[in-house]
């Protein structure tokens, strides 16, 4: 008959609570950040002694997560060689671009953290997409050939993920249970997200050889 449990990230839990430490571990430049002092239910499932003793010790994981803040880490534009990101035409006359474009949020490094603590760390959803118009028509003055390339342009964020990890304690009372105990955050390393913030444009003559 199977046993009834709860399995969390990928390990059995058999305790029937644990002590939330205080105690930080990180690593890199990441801001120390201490846990929720709390106890939390893990869940219990009977069992005997001896699978209890044998898990005694070993690592015990809760889902990974970000804290801390935000760091700014610079701009970046993205330049697409594609319909419809970019236009071309003859001048003399004007050069006209898409009506709207579907830009957007994206958290493209997550590190496996959960995407609640993700956004609250970053201050806004991380994953979110709209349409926005360009709001520019160029006129071109000269008998050329005109090539007009619209970007996204992103304020890059990054943040420190953990992962609450502690040690399982077995019960040696016959019951066969099993706590995860000691929890404390354990650096993992830095999710990157991009936050939209413009579009951007820029308008040449095309060589001959690109046309």
């Amino acid at each position: 008959m199977k046993k009834a449990g709860l399995t969390l990230a990928g390990v059995a839990v058999l305790g029937t609570a644990a002590v939330v430490g205080t105690t930080v571990v990180s690593g890199g430049d990441a801001t120390p950040t201490t846990s929720v002092a709390a106890k939390k239910e893990l869940g219990a499932q009977s069992g005997n002694a001896g699978q209890s003793e044998r898990k005694n010790g070993q690592k015990c994981t809760d889902k990974r997560v970000a804290r801390g803040k935000r760091h700014f880490a610079g701009t970046w534009t993205r330049w697409e060689n594609r319909d419809p990101w970019t236009v071309s035409g003859w001048g003399p006359g004007t050069l006209n671009a898409a009506t709207s474009y579907t830009v957007g949020h994206t958290v493209t490094i997550s590190v496996g953290a959960t995407v609640e603590s993700i956004n609250t760390v970053l201050g806004y959803q991380g994953n979110k997409q709209w349409q926005r118009s360009l709001g520019y028509t160029p006129t071109l003055k000269e008998k050329k050939h005109y090539r007009l390339d619209i970007g996204r342009a992103y304020k890059i964020y990054q943040f420190d993920v953990y992962e609450p990890t502690g040690r399982w304690m077995a019960d040696l009372s016959g019951m066969g249970r099993s706590q995860c105990v000691g929890l404390h955050d354990v650096y993992v390393g830095k999710g990157k997200a991009l936050w939209f913030w413009k579009l951007d444009h820029r308008l040449r003559v095309t060589p001959k050889k690109k046309r």
